[in-house]
This record gives structure tokens, sequence and C-alpha cells, in this order.
């Protein structure tokens, strides 16, 4: 038994380790060292010796896999009570889950099962004196920060926002993990709804915490339509294409490509802004990109105090001289994030 071991939960994946699980395991890897625990690894599905090899080598002590036939790791019903009953047999001190669709929808049912806290949407976490957690996270829409402490009820849960830029801030020594494979007593087909499939998504809507390079528009993109130019030149850089709660409101882009306090926070090698003016709860998703680039008519807008290239203009003028470039540098593969940034400053 590990008690007081730092747990990181994911969702099973195929392929190479994710930026996203990377970062969550190092996340737990860092804390567990700082705690004097192990960390382990939870995945929720699926797991194969690829992603068993992958796990130790980020610093898993030991691997659970929890598997329901015939269900989904994407549907929580059946593994609220799997995992609930888990964490009652082993007792960790903390549980790590990423900020996903299925991380925001079972941790709170599992936390409220385990009589314990939850800290939603965390941007950083640290150690205070003995085994208590400072869980930092944005309020007021991110103009100011708070911290989330959970001095008596344990485990310690979490979920983190943290992502590509979080996937390599802490190298573990590798481990050769314990495997412990669990069937669950809890049966698929109890779960009060149902999936009924899964779509995979073209490149240029891929998972934002993938992509190296974001396109991202807001009110100055003026609807749906307008998106369709973001899309395609999200495709020539092999990017994806995200939004501000304005154009998500507004019913432009679908909710779960929305940056910001209520959405997700990114990281890539390459943020384009168009016709973002750069509200606070926008900035706190996106300010860790490494370059930002600002398309707007508005001099004034604060995405340009962000951006590391500002272009004063209508985007709409903008961007076809851009993808007019990009067309014409691709040969065969997309064109980096490099390449994008030349076509913007030769404008």
């Amino acid at each position: 038994m590990e008690t007081g071991a730092v747990w990181a939960v994911f969702e099973s994946e195929s392929g190479p380790l994710s930026e996203m699980t990377a970062s969550l395991l190092a996340e737990a890897a860092r804390l567990a060292d700082q705690l004097g625990a192990e960390a382990v690894a939870v995945v929720l599905g699926p797991c194969d010796e690829q992603l068993v090899g992958a796990l130790g080598s980020r610093g898993a002590a030991r691997v659970f896999v929890v598997h329901i036939p015939g269900a989904s790791p994407y549907h929580a019903d059946p593994y609220v009570p799997a995992l609930t009953d888990l964490i009652r047999r082993h007792l960790p001190g903390v549980v790590l889950c990423q900020a996903t669709a299925l991380g925001r929808e079972l941790t709170p049912r599992v936390a409220a099962c385990l009589e314990t806290g939850l800290a939603s949407d965390c941007l950083a976490v640290g150690v205070r004196a003995g085994s208590t957690l400072d869980m930092s996270r944005a309020v007021y829409g991110g103009k100011a920060s708070c911290t989330v402490v959970c001095p008596q009820a344990r485990p310690q849960m979490l979920t983190l926002k943290q992502e590509r830029s979080a996937a390599a801030a802490y190298v573990a020594s590798p481990r050769a993990p314990e495997v412990i494979r669990l069937e669950s007593v809890h049966e698929a087909s109890a779960a009060r709804t149902k999936l009924m499939g899964v779509f995979q998504e073209d490149p240029s809507s891929m998972d934002l915490a993938e992509a190296d390079v974001i396109v991202a528009g807001g009110r100055g993109v003026g609807s749906r339509e307008g998106f369709h130019l973001l899309v395609e030149m999200a495709r020539l850089l092999g990017g994806a294409v995200a939004a501000s709660r304005v154009a998500v409101d507004s019913g432009w882009v679908p909710c779960h490509r929305q940056v910001g306090q209520s959405g997700r926070t990114v990281a890539p090698s390459l943020y384009i802004a168009c016709g973002i003016s750069g509200a606070p709860h926008h900035l706190v998703g996106m300010r860790e990109s490494r370059t930002v680039v600002a398309v707007n008519t508005d001099r004034n807008a604060p995405i340009f105090g962000l951006a590391d290239l500002g272009i004063v203009g209508d985007l709409h003028e903008v961007l076809p001289a851009v993808v007019a470039r990009l067309r014409e540098a691709r040969k065969g593969d997309p064109p980096s994030a490099a390449a994008a940034l030349d076509a913007l400053t030769q404008l």
C-alpha cells in the first residue's frame, strides 16, 4: 500500500505519450519528490507496454490500469465508483487530474463520494509545511488569483490546466513501474448515459494542448463564416483553431475551442490572435505562449501589451496576404511556426 502517494489520473491513449499526460505526470513526480512519496499513474482504460514504459520514464513507480469491459475512457459514469473504490483501498495523499472534459466531470463526483475537497482548473501547485498543498487558481476573470488549501480532508484533489509548457518543466528519475491491472466490478451497462461514438477531428481542430501553432479568433472575426479563413491558415501551418469567449458565446466556434479562464490554457510556440482585444480572462489562458502575434484594428487593444509582434489592421485584409505567402512556401510539409512568423513580419 502506497499511503500518501501522489496520483496522476488520466484516460487511456494510444501512440506516444501526449504532452498533457507528460505534463500531469511531471507535476505528480515533482510533488512526490517534495513530499517524500511515490508518483503513481492511474490509467482509465486499456494500457499497453509502450505506455507503461513511457510512464516509467517519466517517474511513475506504479501504474494502476482500471479497465471496465465495454466502457470508453471518455465515459465518466462507470469510472466514478471504480476510482472511488481504488482511492479508498490505497489512500493516496494527492490526486491530480487533467482539466479536460472528462477530468472536470469525473473529479467532482469522486471528491463528493470521498467527502474531500477539490480545487479545479489550477494553474500552479506548491507544498507548504507538512504535506498540505497550496493550489493556485485564477478568479474574477483572471484579474486575481487565490490559493486553495485542504488542511484536513484527504486526499487533496485538483485538476490542472498545465499543458504543453509544463511537460518538460520537471525531469524525474526513470523507474521500472509495477503494473497492477484491475477489472472493475462496476459494469459499463449500468451507466446512466450511453456514449454513441467518438469522431476524429481534422488537423486544424486538433487538441489545443498538442498544437505547436494556434490561430485564435475573437469578436473581430465577425461571423462563423469569418472563421473559415482562420481554419485555412491553421491547416497550412499544421496548427489548431481556437477562439475567445465572445466567439464561442456567439455560436461561431464550439465551446471546446475556447481559450481563457473558463476554457483551455495553452502554451504553443506561436499564438496568432486575430480580432481579439485581450480581456484578462482570455490572456490568462494563453500568456505562456512562446511567441504571440496580434492582429487588431484597435491600436490600443490590451492584446498588444502581451504581443511580441503587433499588426494594426483588418484581419480580413491581413490574413489573406499571409495565407498566400504560406501557400507559396509550402512544399509537402506544413510550414513551421518560424515560417509563419516570417510571413507575418514581411507584410
